[in-house]
């Protein structure tokens, strides 16, 4: 089983590689593999330990061509939720976090369709400390 990068991390490979890239395009056509990966490796912002034993997946995000598919392999999907206030309102209702229009609103009905990601929860200003969650499957 291959370990999963968060997005924070694919981003930052991804970061790294086109540095290295830019700063080697005349030798773009000679590329080694293995110089792209001791470039990221050695890079003290990627957390080392993690990269330690992944130079083919780390190869892989690295160049442009390869990158869409190696997001979808071994980048960790952000889980949905359904959020649920953890307080009633004085008539004993619950209220829910929705979708509505594109933007995040509290909402007296549940619409069980609306399944939102942590970070798009704290993105619309929302505390997802204050909110229950049930994982969707």
């Amino acid at each position: 089983m291959t370990k999963k990068f968060t997005e924070e991390e694919y981003q930052k490979i991804v970061e790294i590689a086109d540095a290295y890239f830019g700063q080697h395009k005349s030798e773009v056509a000679t590329v080694n593999l293995k110089n792209i990966y001791d470039y990221i490796y050695y890079n003290e912002t990627v957390e080392s330990e993690k990269i330690k034993d992944l130079n083919q997946e780390l190869a892989l995000i690295a160049l442009p061509k390869s990158r869409d598919w190696a997001h979808e392999q071994f980048v960790e999907k952000e889980k949905k939720y359904h959020w649920r206030y953890k307080k009633t309102d004085e008539d004993g209702e619950a209220w829910y976090l929705m979708k509505d229009f594109g933007l995040i609103v509290l909402e007296c009905t549940a619409n069980w369709h609306d399944m939102l990601t942590e970070k798009e929860i704290i993105e619309a200003g929302y505390n997802p400390d204050m909110y229950e969650k049930e994982e969707v499957e």
